[in-house]
């Protein structure tokens, strides 16, 4: 009877190793969450601009979501997820990726479908950036490169909309 008790506790106190490494993850994330805390870093929403006379969808910034922009657009939709450092002055280099799809005509109001295209790039975001910022916008240029701002500001549209452009 007292090996059997010796042997219940044994195997009530023994972690089983997948579950070890799942609380050492947890333990890894909690930690990490410590540092932002501490206030080396901090989320900020992602806007996006689009130029072009295509539909951009799908589009990450080092692996958060924000969405997809409809041709001539921007400035709708706020994604969150991205966090930036503190330090303004800190070189950043993001990770960009979209697709690009559908035309657009102003005539017609209406899209033509077009094969989706991804597309990446690593955008350099300017620093230093305003201590206050706290909007990531994209730009998306009709020669295909994407400029990134670090912003307070709501109204971010560098080219006016095509005349014509219908809501």
């Amino acid at each position: 009877a007292m090996k059997k008790k010796e042997c219940e506790r044994e195997t009530m106190t023994r972690i089983d190793p997948m579950k070890r490494t799942l609380l050492k993850l947890f333990g890894l994330a909690a930690l990490g969450g410590c540092a932002s805390a501490r206030g080396e870093s901090r989320s900020v929403a992602i806007d996006h601009y689009n130029y072009t006379n295509r539909y951009i969808g799908s589009i990450t910034v080092n692996g958060a979501w924000s969405g997809g922009v409809g041709a001539y657009r921007g400035g709708g939709t706020r994604a969150l997820g991205l966090m930036v450092p503190r330090e303004t002055s800190k070189k950043i280099v993001l990770k960009v990726k979209w697709n690009v799809g559908s035309y657009y005509s102003i005539e017609s109001n209406s899209y033509t479908r077009a094969p989706i295209e991804p597309r990446a790039a690593d955008v350099e975001l300017p620093t230093p950036y305003p201590p206050d910022a706290d909007l990531l916008v994209l730009h998306f240029y009709p020669d295909g490169h994407v400029e990134a701002e670090m912003t307070g500001n709501r109204k971010n549209r560098r080219i006016p909309a095509p005349d014509g452009l219908k809501d």
